[in-house]
């Protein structure tokens, strides 16, 4: 019997997966022989989508400590961005983006060998084509925003990421951060061409390749391209963006403002609870705040008493979402990756930065209508130019705070970030714009074999025998 060196598992009802090692552990190329089996490895390739909302987002601003910080060392660590935590983060979170590109590059070239019996396979290969592609750029982008320098005219020539166009075990040289972005575009683009409405949130179809390429457009100032693949998107934006569908994002139920959603499995964001009776070691930074009526407030903010057994309980706002899910034994069955309020923010960031103004507000409004919250007066003056940018800026950050996504953002957009003592009580320390620890090192499991990979600035290379 053909095989390859994979053991199956089984998952959904609508598919199975498959557990892939590591790249040089492949044996016969030909067991991917049918449309079915493309599908598995596909399946495995989204099951192992790397999960670090919790860790980014105790990085970012989101959190502040609390007195149950210090009984979890590694994440208080992390919080304080010592050096070592952030190296310890960062030989995983490369080792798994990577195994995702793994799983994927063992499928891409079995494809033209699978035997198709009628169009519709012949259709469904396809688009197990196209999704591969886009899970795989979409890892690309993230590792390339954890890895890189952020995209400016001057960091062209830098070190972005490696490229890995194969399953076999290569030795390779981080490619310049341009040809990085134009890896990611080409397989976006080659994507695109595929009809793949992808019915299922947790398949990349067509409008998850668009929202993706319209994130990328934004990452590198073409803000014009950033509009035209975002926008029509939002075409229908107020029928996704209503009460229960924002309220089925924390619940095993559909919900239509869900583009991309994987579907799990085990707990999720448990690292952030120290217990249920307790309460958490990170709770949400005082300056989220959501106005009367907003709709996220309901599921972002959760009241807590901490200590409520000892003489000084203390009443605060522990994180929802997910977290909420935890404590209220809900079941957590999908990862909300992508959402059209996502897209939301992009298009908006882009009309404020090519001097669309009016569209930017328009739009803004129109999302903030339907979060209960009051609509922007366009005659504002504090909304023009910068002032305009950081007012969306933090109506995003109210959308996905404890997300993950705010990491990025304040890499993106430069400023410092200051540290907090418990419960937020005051400034402890302070991280600098142009910081090393802004770009996350390159592991010594990578670059002890490969020569030919560069450390990030100011990061230590440790000797290897």
């Amino acid at each position: 019997m053909k095989k390859l060196a994979i053991y199956m598992l089984v998952a959904l009802s609508f598919t199975g997966c498959l557990d892939i090692r590591l790249e040089d552990q492949y044996s016969d190329p030909d067991a991917i022989n049918t449309v079915q089996r493309a599908r598995e490895l596909l399946a495995s390739a989204y099951n192992s989508i790397p999960r670090y909302q919790v860790q980014l987002s105790v990085l970012s601003d989101d959190f502040v400590p609390t007195n149950l910080s210090s009984s979890y060392a590694d994440l208080l660590n992390l919080y304080n961005w010592q050096e070592r935590a952030i190296d310890d983060l960062s030989a995983t979170v490369w080792m798994d983006y990577y195994m995702t590109v793994a799983n994927v590059n063992a499928l891409l070239p079995r494809l033209d060998n699978v035997a198709v019996e009628d169009e519709e396979d012949a259709a469904e290969l396809e688009k197990i084509r196209s999704e591969a592609k886009t899970l795989k750029a979409m890892c690309y982008f993230d590792l390339l925003r954890l890895y890189a320098p952020v995209w400016t005219d001057e960091n062209m020539d830098k070190d972005g990421i490696i490229l890995k166009d194969r399953l076999e075990l290569q030795f390779l040289p981080r490619s310049p951060l341009s040809k990085c972005i134009s890896e990611i575009v080409t397989l976006l683009d080659d994507a695109a061409k595929v009809d793949n409405p992808a019915g299922e949130v947790y398949y990349l179809g067509n409008n998850a390749v668009a929202a993706l390429r319209a994130e990328v457009e934004l990452y590198r100032g073409n803000y014009g391209d950033a509009i035209s693949y975002g926008l029509p998107l939002l075409a229908d934006a107020e029928s996704r963006w209503t009460q229960t569908d924002y309220d089925n994002l924390w619940s095993d139920s559909n919900s239509n403002e869900r583009l991309f959603a994987p579907y799990i499995f085990d707990t999720f964001y448990t690292d952030l609870c120290y217990d249920t009776t307790n309460g958490d070691y990170y709770i949400l930074n005082d300056d989220i705040v959501f106005d009367e009526g907003d709709i996220r407030e309901a599921w972002t903010v959760y009241p807590f008493t901490m200590s409520a057994s000892s003489s000084n309980p203390r009443e605060v706002r522990s994180f929802g979402k997910y977290n909420r899910m935890y404590y209220e034994n809900t079941d957590v069955r999908y990862i909300n990756t992508i959402r059209y309020s996502g897209v939301c923010f992009i298009v908006a960031e882009a009309y404020a930065r090519d001097n669309k103004e009016a569209e930017a507000i328009a739009l803004m409004n129109r999302y903030l209508a339907a979060r209960g919250v009051d609509e922007w007066d366009a005659a504002d003056p504090d909304l023009t130019g910068d002032g305009l940018i950081e007012a969306i800026i933090a109506e995003k950050r109210k959308e996905f705070v404890g997300e993950g996504t705010r990491w990025f953002d304040l890499k993106r957009l430069g400023g410092d970030l200051d540290r907090y003592s418990n419960f937020g009580s005051s400034v402890s320390s302070t991280v600098k714009e142009g910081d090393y620890r802004w770009l996350f090192p390159i592991p010594r499991s990578e670059y002890r074999y490969n020569e030919y990979v560069n450390q990030n600035p100011d990061w230590p290379v440790i000797a290897v025998e």
